[in-house]
Protein backbone atom coordinates (compact mmCIF):
# COMPACT_ATOMS: atom_id res chain seq x y z
CA UNK A 1 0.00 0.00 0.00
CA UNK A 2 1.41 3.50 -0.80
CA UNK A 3 2.11 6.02 2.42
CA UNK A 4 3.29 9.60 1.86
CA UNK A 5 5.53 10.79 3.22
CA UNK A 6 5.49 14.19 4.78
CA UNK A 7 9.33 16.31 5.34
CA UNK A 8 8.35 19.04 7.87
CA UNK A 9 10.77 22.84 7.46
CA UNK A 10 13.99 22.62 9.51
CA UNK A 11 15.64 25.93 10.79
CA UNK A 12 18.88 26.56 13.02
CA UNK A 13 19.11 28.37 16.64
CA UNK A 14 20.31 32.19 16.17
CA UNK A 15 20.92 32.96 19.46
CA UNK A 16 23.18 31.36 22.27
CA UNK A 17 20.72 29.60 24.21
CA UNK A 18 16.91 29.90 23.56
CA UNK A 19 13.90 29.08 25.89
CA UNK A 20 11.90 26.05 24.34
CA UNK A 21 7.88 27.35 26.23
CA UNK A 22 5.10 24.86 26.35
CA UNK A 23 2.99 27.74 25.03
CA UNK A 24 3.30 30.52 22.60
CA UNK A 25 4.10 32.92 25.20
CA UNK A 26 7.45 34.28 26.95
CA UNK A 27 5.77 33.55 30.65
CA UNK A 28 4.82 30.07 29.84
CA UNK A 29 6.65 27.28 31.18
CA UNK A 30 9.90 26.56 30.22
CA UNK A 31 10.26 23.00 28.54
CA UNK A 32 13.41 22.92 27.43
CA UNK A 33 16.77 24.85 26.06
CA UNK A 34 18.14 25.00 22.86
CA UNK A 35 21.28 26.08 22.07
CA UNK A 36 23.45 28.09 19.12
CA UNK A 37 22.91 26.40 15.65
CA UNK A 38 21.48 23.26 17.18
CA UNK A 39 18.95 22.04 14.31
CA UNK A 40 15.10 21.70 15.30
CA UNK A 41 12.01 20.61 12.95
CA UNK A 42 9.13 23.22 12.47
CA UNK A 43 6.08 21.61 12.96
CA UNK A 44 3.34 24.98 12.89
CA UNK A 45 3.79 28.38 13.28
CA UNK A 46 1.78 30.99 15.28
CA UNK A 47 1.71 34.78 15.57
CA UNK A 48 5.42 35.35 15.87
CA UNK A 49 6.15 31.74 17.53
CA UNK A 50 7.42 28.31 15.75
CA UNK A 51 6.29 24.49 17.39
CA UNK A 52 9.17 22.47 17.19
CA UNK A 53 11.17 19.50 18.09
CA UNK A 54 14.54 19.91 19.00
CA UNK A 55 17.62 17.39 19.20
CA UNK A 56 16.29 16.16 22.58
CA UNK A 57 13.01 15.35 20.95
CA UNK A 58 11.23 17.54 23.24
CA UNK A 59 8.28 19.83 21.82
CA UNK A 60 7.51 23.79 22.64
CA UNK A 61 6.96 27.07 21.28
CA UNK A 62 10.10 29.34 20.40
CA UNK A 63 9.99 32.78 18.74
CA UNK A 64 9.95 32.74 15.28
CA UNK A 65 12.93 35.15 15.03
CA UNK A 66 15.46 33.76 16.99
CA UNK A 67 15.35 30.85 14.69
CA UNK A 68 17.12 30.82 10.53
CA UNK A 69 14.76 28.84 8.06
CA UNK A 70 17.17 26.08 6.31
CA UNK A 71 16.05 25.37 2.45
CA UNK A 72 16.09 21.40 1.59
CA UNK A 73 14.69 19.36 -0.87
CA UNK A 74 14.22 15.64 -0.82
CA UNK A 75 14.49 13.46 -3.66
CA UNK A 76 12.18 10.44 -4.54
CA UNK A 77 11.32 7.95 -1.46
CA UNK A 78 9.97 4.59 -1.55
CA UNK A 79 6.31 5.39 -1.09
CA UNK A 80 5.08 1.62 -0.63
CA UNK A 81 5.06 0.52 2.70
CA UNK A 82 7.63 -2.08 1.72
CA UNK A 83 9.57 -2.76 -1.75
CA UNK A 84 12.03 -5.40 -3.02
CA UNK A 85 15.53 -4.05 -3.45
CA UNK A 86 16.68 -5.51 -6.33
CA UNK A 87 20.40 -6.63 -7.68
CA UNK A 88 19.82 -5.06 -11.22
CA UNK A 89 17.22 -2.52 -12.38
CA UNK A 90 15.14 -5.32 -14.13
CA UNK A 91 11.60 -7.03 -12.69
CA UNK A 92 13.53 -10.35 -13.40
CA UNK A 93 16.98 -9.10 -11.31
CA UNK A 94 17.43 -11.27 -7.70
CA UNK A 95 15.95 -9.25 -4.87
CA UNK A 96 18.22 -8.26 -2.41
CA UNK A 97 15.96 -7.95 0.54
CA UNK A 98 13.27 -5.45 0.86
CA UNK A 99 13.31 -1.84 2.51
CA UNK A 100 10.81 0.21 4.38
CA UNK A 101 8.44 3.25 3.36
CA UNK A 102 10.80 6.71 3.40
CA UNK A 103 14.02 5.43 1.87
CA UNK A 104 16.11 7.65 -0.19
CA UNK A 105 15.82 6.72 -3.92
CA UNK A 106 18.04 8.29 -6.52
CA UNK A 107 17.77 8.75 -9.82
CA UNK A 108 20.94 6.77 -11.78
CA UNK A 109 20.51 7.08 -15.57
CA UNK A 110 17.62 4.47 -15.48
CA UNK A 111 13.95 5.29 -16.67
CA UNK A 112 12.62 2.99 -14.89
CA UNK A 113 14.54 2.47 -11.82
CA UNK A 114 16.20 3.90 -9.12
CA UNK A 115 19.20 3.54 -7.00
CA UNK A 116 18.34 2.67 -3.53
CA UNK A 117 21.99 2.03 -1.41
CA UNK A 118 23.45 -0.77 -3.34
CA UNK A 119 20.40 -2.26 -5.38
CA UNK A 120 17.42 -0.90 -7.25
CA UNK A 121 13.91 -0.07 -6.91
CA UNK A 122 11.17 -0.05 -9.40
CA UNK A 123 10.15 3.94 -10.00
CA UNK A 124 6.70 2.10 -9.68
CA UNK A 125 7.42 1.84 -6.02
CA UNK A 126 8.55 5.36 -5.46
CA UNK A 127 6.98 9.08 -5.46
CA UNK A 128 7.49 12.40 -4.08
CA UNK A 129 7.88 14.08 -0.74
CA UNK A 130 5.28 16.23 0.49
CA UNK A 131 7.38 19.58 2.05
CA UNK A 132 5.00 21.02 4.82
CA UNK A 133 3.31 20.95 8.06
CA UNK A 134 2.16 17.63 8.78
CA UNK A 135 -1.61 17.34 9.94
CA UNK A 136 -3.25 14.55 12.39
CA UNK A 137 -4.89 13.53 9.19
CA UNK A 138 -1.50 12.98 7.82
CA UNK A 139 -0.64 10.52 10.61
CA UNK A 140 -3.75 8.50 10.52
CA UNK A 141 -3.16 8.28 6.93
CA UNK A 142 0.42 6.70 6.88
CA UNK A 143 -1.07 4.50 10.18
CA UNK A 144 -4.21 2.98 7.38
CA UNK A 145 -0.98 2.23 5.52
CA UNK A 146 0.44 -0.67 7.47
CA UNK A 147 -3.04 -2.10 8.29
CA UNK A 148 -3.10 -5.83 7.89
CA UNK A 149 1.05 -5.99 8.35
CA UNK A 150 2.24 -9.02 10.99
CA UNK A 151 2.74 -8.58 14.22
CA UNK A 152 6.60 -8.82 14.97
CA UNK A 153 8.35 -8.29 18.84
CA UNK A 154 10.64 -5.63 18.07
CA UNK A 155 9.70 -5.10 14.72
CA UNK A 156 9.53 -1.38 12.86
CA UNK A 157 8.51 -2.31 9.31
CA UNK A 158 5.71 -3.67 7.47
CA UNK A 159 7.41 -6.66 7.15
CA UNK A 160 6.32 -7.19 11.23
CA UNK A 161 5.65 -4.72 13.29
CA UNK A 162 4.65 -4.19 16.95
CA UNK A 163 3.00 -1.51 19.27
CA UNK A 164 5.02 1.35 19.71
CA UNK A 165 7.30 0.20 16.14
CA UNK A 166 3.97 1.34 14.42
CA UNK A 167 3.30 4.54 16.56
CA UNK A 168 7.25 5.44 15.92
CA UNK A 169 7.57 4.67 12.24
CA UNK A 170 3.97 6.84 11.39
CA UNK A 171 5.26 9.46 13.89
CA UNK A 172 8.59 9.34 11.68
CA UNK A 173 7.26 8.95 7.73
CA UNK A 174 5.64 12.54 8.81
CA UNK A 175 8.82 14.21 9.83
CA UNK A 176 8.54 13.70 13.93
CA UNK A 177 10.63 11.54 16.02
CA UNK A 178 9.54 9.34 18.93
CA UNK A 179 11.18 7.47 21.29
CA UNK A 180 11.22 3.32 20.55
CA UNK A 181 9.17 1.99 23.51
CA UNK A 182 5.52 2.68 24.50
CA UNK A 183 6.58 3.88 28.25
CA UNK A 184 8.98 6.24 26.74
CA UNK A 185 6.47 7.52 23.80
CA UNK A 186 4.19 7.86 26.94
CA UNK A 187 6.09 10.95 28.27
CA UNK A 188 6.69 12.78 25.23
CA UNK A 189 4.82 15.28 24.05
CA UNK A 190 1.67 16.81 25.75
CA UNK A 191 -0.69 14.92 28.24
CA UNK A 192 -4.36 15.68 26.84
CA UNK A 193 -6.42 16.15 29.55
CA UNK A 194 -8.70 13.07 30.98
CA UNK A 195 -11.67 14.99 31.05
CA UNK A 196 -11.24 15.54 27.06
CA UNK A 197 -11.09 13.19 24.17
CA UNK A 198 -8.52 12.10 21.64
CA UNK A 199 -8.12 13.80 18.51
CA UNK A 200 -7.28 12.38 15.44
CA UNK A 201 -2.99 11.15 15.38
CA UNK A 202 -3.27 11.58 19.70
CA UNK A 203 -1.28 8.14 20.88
CA UNK A 204 -3.53 6.16 23.57
CA UNK A 205 -1.49 4.57 26.47
CA UNK A 206 -3.35 1.36 27.84
CA UNK A 207 -1.77 -1.26 30.92
CA UNK A 208 -2.74 -2.31 34.05
CA UNK A 209 -0.49 -0.18 36.46
CA UNK A 210 2.14 0.71 34.03
CA UNK A 211 1.89 1.56 30.28
CA UNK A 212 2.13 -1.47 28.00
CA UNK A 213 0.59 -1.02 24.89
CA UNK A 214 -0.05 2.23 22.63
CA UNK A 215 -2.36 2.58 19.70
CA UNK A 216 -3.23 5.74 17.46
CA UNK A 217 -6.62 7.45 17.52
CA UNK A 218 -8.40 8.10 14.58
CA UNK A 219 -11.38 9.39 16.32
CA UNK A 220 -12.76 10.05 20.06
CA UNK A 221 -13.40 6.43 20.57
CA UNK A 222 -11.36 4.63 17.81
CA UNK A 223 -7.67 3.83 16.83
CA UNK A 224 -5.31 1.95 15.00
CA UNK A 225 -2.88 -0.27 16.58
CA UNK A 226 -0.49 -3.46 16.68
CA UNK A 227 -1.93 -5.92 18.87
CA UNK A 228 0.09 -9.17 19.82
CA UNK A 229 -2.59 -11.21 19.79
CA UNK A 230 -4.29 -10.17 16.88
CA UNK A 231 -1.11 -11.33 14.84
CA UNK A 232 -1.65 -7.91 12.76
CA UNK A 233 -1.99 -4.13 12.36
CA UNK A 234 -6.06 -3.86 12.68
CA UNK A 235 -8.70 -0.88 13.84
CA UNK A 236 -9.87 -1.02 17.22
CA UNK A 237 -12.20 1.13 19.89
CA UNK A 238 -11.64 2.02 23.03
CA UNK A 239 -14.25 0.29 24.38
CA UNK A 240 -12.42 -3.23 23.53
CA UNK A 241 -9.25 -2.00 25.01
CA UNK A 242 -7.83 -2.80 28.50
CA UNK A 243 -7.33 -0.01 30.32
CA UNK A 244 -6.67 3.83 28.93
CA UNK A 245 -3.85 5.33 31.31
CA UNK A 246 -3.27 8.75 29.12
CA UNK A 247 -3.08 10.53 26.09
CA UNK A 248 -0.45 12.29 24.56
CA UNK A 249 -0.40 14.66 21.96
CA UNK A 250 2.87 15.85 19.52
CA UNK A 251 1.33 18.20 17.22
CA UNK A 252 0.22 21.54 18.45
Amino acid sequence: MRVQRVAPPTATVLTGVEALRAEPRDESELVDQLRLDERVTVLADREGWAFVQGPDLYFGWVRSDRLRARTYKLGPVVSVTVAPRRRAPADDAPVIDHVSAGAVALKDGEKDWLRCGDGWVSARDCGSVRMGYPTPDDIVLAAEAFLGAPYLWGGVSALGIDCSGLTQQVYLLNGVGLPRDADQQALAGRPVDADRPPRRGDLLFFGDARVTHTAIATGERSYIHAPEKGGAVARGTIADAPQLLGIRRYLP
